[in-house]
């Protein structure tokens, strides 16, 4: 740990990488201990996430760094040092519906965080295939979600993005587990960041001084059972997700 926490401190002299770093297929990290495989597993705001085998076991994982957007960022250093430390609180929680976050690995200039890998897809994607979803099943998932969010806020934690596409089902499973905790916040924090999700965000995270608390989870997992059971006539409708809730709260819709 001493040596990690001399290694943060000494990449904090780093303002931009130079030269976006994208992981390639086949490519070795870590000195050699992982392979990347295939295209990167998704995309973000701020984060890419890779799927990679460690060959000494045969096991896959999802590997998750900064983004090439983050990286060309002046202030990329501060940011890095901010995506471990959420990690390293998201290293803490063992759940069976929260993704499992093992440790945190350095490549060059950019520290990646090893997570399990899910063989499945996302509560959006799998909603846009089927339609929506009986309210038996939608409940089911809603209350193995409420499970892992009762157990992030027992910690002092908030997620601030609950919604289908951060939500992943288990291959031939009924079993949902919350993934990307790149906004966890702790519920003690007064000033938070505008990152947020229309359809989904409850109406302090449009405020700069938000009174934010489990509610402001509580609200996005109300909005995210709305659209497991009311997709088909969003769809309908051109729409992708519920209301926003600025648009609620002062265009009455």
């Amino acid at each position: 740990m001493i040596q990690f926490l001399q290694d943060i401190k000494s990449i904090s002299a780093i303002s931009t990488i130079k030269g976006m770093i994208i992981w390639q297929p086949g490519q070795q990290i870590n000195n050699g201990r992982f392979i990347i495989q295939g295209k990167p597993l998704g995309s973000g705001g701020f984060g890419i996430t890779y799927k990679a085998v460690e060959p000494s076991t045969g096991k896959l994982y999802a590997i998750k760094t900064l983004n090439q957007q983050m990286q060309i960022r002046e202030d990329f250093a501060e940011q890095q040092v901010k995506f471990i430390n959420e990690a390293l609180t998201i290293k803490g929680f063992d759940h069976i519906h929260i993704l499992k976050v093992y440790e945190v690995i350095q490549e060059g200039q950019l520290f990646g965080v090893v997570m399990e890998y899910i063989d499945g897809v996302t509560l959006f994607n799998y909603v846009q295939n089927k339609g929506q979803l009986s309210e038996s099943e939608a409940l089911l998932y809603i209350d193995q979600i409420g499970q892992a969010l009762e157990y992030i806020h027992n910690k002092g934690q908030l997620h601030r993005d609950i919604k289908p596409g951060n939500i992943l089902l288990r291959q031939n499973k009924q079993e949902a587990v919350l993934i990307d905790f790149g906004l966890t916040r702790s519920i003690a924090t007064s000033s938070m960041t505008e990152d947020r999700t229309p359809g989904y965000a409850p109406i302090e995270q449009y405020r700069r001084k938000g009174n934010f608390g489990s509610h402001t989870d509580v609200y996005a997992l109300a909005a995210t059972l709305y659209y497991l059971l009311t997709a088909d006539g969003l769809k309908q409708e051109g729409e992708i997700c519920p209301v926003p809730a600025v648009n609620r709260k002062y265009d009455d819709e």
